[in-house]
């Protein structure tokens, strides 16, 4: 494990298009929906979708239950060779303590079965109930060592409160312990961030406010440095954070200082490029891919389709036509991913 920081590259490296067949392409934020967790959410929210009740209702809804033959006829026509699959947000993290633990459950039983029917085109992440922590760990080491699954994914804030709160640590043991990476996923803002939820912007802002704000606090909390084997995964090209390293790297030692807050021992960009990864997920455009891969290297970002919330075919097209070298398509598309998620 290195700390240093890449050395800025004298001139960008010659693009090229492959010629032939596109490189295997694993798609690792994919989201589905159970019957149990769909009604439960249905019935707190009263019947009423919104962006805090998560997906009870719409268009998406065929294609989130869909866990066989419709699923992999998409994937074939859109041409993605693997999903790696997770509940989508907010999992079940809004829901009351004594349905959690068991929705959790029965989502990553039934994730399971899924995927020892069709082992080579869909793999888990563990849904876990992150307001019981002692139950949400316990969920984490049966999801990885029964179920097989690949990492775990929390849907950010759980009732306002973040991982890097000391009760959550439990959970956090367990997933380094279990040698899996962590995906952080967007939702609703928390209730500090509720001024970023502005209409027709909650997605396309605050999502990234609210994961991007997480994401900070567990490298400004220490959290890292006690559990340093930790791998975090973020979505949509990292919520903004690796745009705006340089520049939290120039302000952090003077901030904390006139804070009073204890100095951490390596810069904030240390701790992202060496414990995060990021996901193309909604965001497979050329030029925030290429500043992303310019920023954090190609080994560190995975390709994302975000189905069934963006279109899966658009988003393996857009992906196509990045320009890229040969090297970067292949370990994006799939290499880091077989890598980081053992797949």
């Amino acid at each position: 494990m290195t700390n240093a920081l890449p050395a800025p590259a004298s001139a960008p490296a010659p693009l090229e298009r492959v010629p032939g067949p596109a490189p295997r392409l694993i798609a690792v934020e994919e989201a589905f929906m159970t019957p149990g967790i769909l009604d439960a959410a249905t019935r707190r929210a009263g019947g009423r979708p919104s962006m805090r009740s998560g997906p009870i209702a719409g268009p998406f809804m065929p294609d989130l239950l869909d866990l066989g033959a419709t699923r992999i006829a998409g994937m074939d026509a859109a041409g993605v060779d693997v999903q790696l699959l997770a509940v989508a947000a907010p999992g079940v993290q809004h829901l009351d303590d004594d349905l959690a633990a068991p929705l959790a459950r029965e989502a990553n039983d039934l994730l399971a079965e899924a995927v020892r029917a069709h082992p080579d085109r869909f793999a888990g992440m563990a849904t876990v109930p992150v307001q019981t922590p002692a139950a949400a760990a316990d969920e984490v080491v049966r999801a990885v060592r029964e179920l097989g699954f690949r990492g775990v994914m929390i849907n950010s804030h759980t009732r306002d409160g973040y991982l890097d709160e000391e009760r959550c640590w439990p959970i956090l043991e367990a997933i380094e312990a279990m040698d899996v990476p962590l995906y952080i996923h967007p939702r609703d803002p928390a209730a500090d961030l509720s001024g970023s939820a502005i209409p027709g912007f909650t997605v396309g802002w605050g999502y990234a406010v609210e994961t991007g704000t997480h994401i900070v606090r567990l490298i400004q909390s220490g959290v890292l440095d006690r559990f340093p084997r930790l791998r975090i995964v973020v979505g949509h090209l990292g919520e903004g954070i690796p745009f705006l390293l340089d520049r939290m790297d120039g302000r952090y030692p003077f901030e904390a200082t006139a804070a009073g807050a204890p100095a951490l021992p390596r810069t904030p960009g240390e701790y992202f490029r060496d414990q995060f990864w990021v996901t193309t997920s909604g965001m497979n455009f050329p030029a925030p891919l290429r500043a992303v891969i310019d920023i954090l290297g190609a080994d560190k970002v995975l390709f994302a389709a975000d189905h069934p919330f963006e279109d899966q075919r658009e988003a393996v097209d857009e992906f196509a036509a990045i320009p890229l070298t040969a090297d970067e398509r292949g370990r994006i598309a799939h290499e880091n991913a077989e890598r980081l998620f053992r797949l």
